[in-house]
């Protein structure tokens, strides 16, 4: 997992070029602007788009991806994500073509991150996550950009 702010986008220009879309994307548009739903950055790389209240830890389950890195940025609002290592193969059989799993199981204790207006984090298949927790600070509803950047299938 990497976390940051999007001012700092070009420490990670050594990304392959499906990541240098998104961040392109994530710092040319008004993000704020953008209407819940799925937005096509390229042919490859989206984006979805969500407005939420966050949830207490113990009312979502971890999220499992495969082919799809996650960058997950707050637009408006805070909230936590936690973060644990899993083994992709060990759950790719649930997967119905969505890539996505979700599970109430995870391979490790969960590590927690903050994320608040203008953070982001690249979560990688292999960390399953929960985001949308509430960090106990921001009670309003989150505006959240995820843009899918495929990277190499690791089963």
């Amino acid at each position: 997992m990497i976390r940051d702010t999007l001012a700092n986008h070009a420490r990670y220009a050594g990304l392959p070029e499906a990541f240098q879309a998104a961040f392109a994307f994530l710092t040319s548009t008004d993000l704020s602007k953008l209407a819940p739903g799925r937005v096509e950055v390229t042919d490859e790389v989206f984006a979805n788009v969500a407005r939420y209240r966050p949830v207490p830890q113990d009312q979502k389950p971890y999220e499992q991806h495969f082919r799809y890195a996650d960058v997950q940025v707050v637009v408006e609002g805070s909230e936590l994500v936690a973060v644990a290592p899993c083994d992709p193969a060990q759950y790719r059989s649930r997967d119905e073509g969505h890539d996505c799993v979700l599970t109430d199981e995870a391979d490790a204790t969960p590590g927690v991150v903050h994320l608040g207006a203008g953070d982001f984090a690249i979560l990688w298949p292999g960390e399953a996550h929960k985001p949308g927790l509430f960090d106990g600070a921001h009670a309003g509803e989150v505006l959240k950009v995820v843009v899918k950047v495929p990277v190499a299938d690791r089963q």
